[in-house]
């Protein structure tokens, strides 16, 4: 994501600086970085999927602890049981679409305008750090089931606790 935000100010100062100089009187040529959209599209793509097998399982996705935070760990957990079971049937319908989506961009060998990449480069790990958060949300709708039975936190502490 740096090497992502570097490329993109280097192409917009490159497209921007010779006009903010030609106040001055100094005549230059505007330069940016070709595709450099498409690179951070297809880059931010896959940092995003690949982030949120991570996030969920410190729990550190985006989550409203303001009414259970006074909650014993176990009406918390099922709290979060309710909440990773709803994340679960949305991860396993993102990775079933993912999934068509690259196998469509495989079959129709799709690239992008500017630079010719193919875009199944960035589905294809996309659609295996989606195939990872529907493992791993698996996981956290178990360890809410245990987190229940034990009635103590299993793994990082529950939001609110940090």
């Amino acid at each position: 994501m740096v090497g992502l935000m570097l490329m993109s100010s280097v192409s917009v100062i490159g497209r921007s600086l010779p006009q903010i100089l030609g106040i001055l009187g100094l005549r230059l040529t505007p330069r940016s970085i070709p595709g450099d959209i498409e690179i951070v599209q297809l880059g931010c793509a896959v940092a995003i999927f690949s982030f949120l097998p991570y996030c969920q399982l410190m729990r550190s996705n985006v989550f409203v602890a303001f009414f259970t935070q006074g909650l014993r760990i176990r009406y918390r957990s099922l709290f979060d049981l309710f909440a990773n079971g709803l994340f679960l049937l949305l991860a396993c319908a993102i990775a079933w679409e993912l999934g068509h989506g690259t196998a469509d961009k495989l079959a129709n060998h799709d690239t992008t305008m500017v630079l010719r990449v193919p875009e199944s480069w960035a589905y294809v790990p996309a659609l295996l750090a989606a195939s990872l958060l529907v493992a791993v949300t698996a996981y956290t709708v178990a360890r809410s089931v245990r987190e229940i039975f034990l009635d103590r936190a299993v793994g990082p502490q529950p939001s609110g606790e940090h």
